[in-house]
């Protein structure tokens, strides 16, 4: 895909977010990738890292990974839409198994910094924190424009009939 990602507006306001708290990421990207090789999906990553993000190094010694994702729910093992995880982050750029961020697919930034922290402090996930992202409207229009399928099914086609 040439162009901005749908999801790199929101993982901007994610990170400035996160940053603004006090704890600044030392990695963001955003992709579309593939599932086993046929489905696309949209995700995320964003590390907080010991070094930059100022984590407890005894119990973060190499960071945590946030990750988001849009799936298209063609994927028998994946519901259709958005969700957050987080893992810690391991040596050699591994990570733990993901977990569930309990945030909305679409949440505010200022929920996920309340997630993140509660992570941060207790090593596993809190209560829900509720919250949408005030432009919610805007990323779910965008994602749905790039899940316009050509006729073989795939994403790839936007709603002006081009080619991504």
């Amino acid at each position: 895909m040439t162009g901005i990602l749908p999801q790199n507006p929101y993982i901007t306001a994610v990170s400035d977010a996160l940053t603004a708290a006090g704890l600044p990421v030392a990695d963001e990207w955003t992709s579309e990738a593939e599932t086993f090789g046929v489905y696309c999906h949209l995700n995320a990553v964003i590390t907080l890292d010991p070094d930059i993000t100022g984590l407890d190094e005894d119990e973060w010694p190499h960071g945590l990974i946030l990750l988001w994702e849009w799936h298209t729910g063609r994927e028998e093992q994946y519901e259709r839409g958005p969700s957050w995880q987080w893992a810690e982050l391991l040596d050699h750029g591994r990570n733990a198994d993901l977990d569930p961020l309990p945030v909305h697919g679409y949440a505010a930034p200022s929920a996920i910094v309340t997630a993140v922290r509660a992570v941060i402090e207790s090593g596993k996930a809190g209560p829900p924190v509720l919250g949408e992202w005030d432009r919610a409207a805007e990323l779910i229009a965008a994602v749905e424009r790039w899940d316009a399928t050509d006729d073989e099914g795939r994403p790839g086609v936007d709603t002006e009939g081009g080619a991504r």
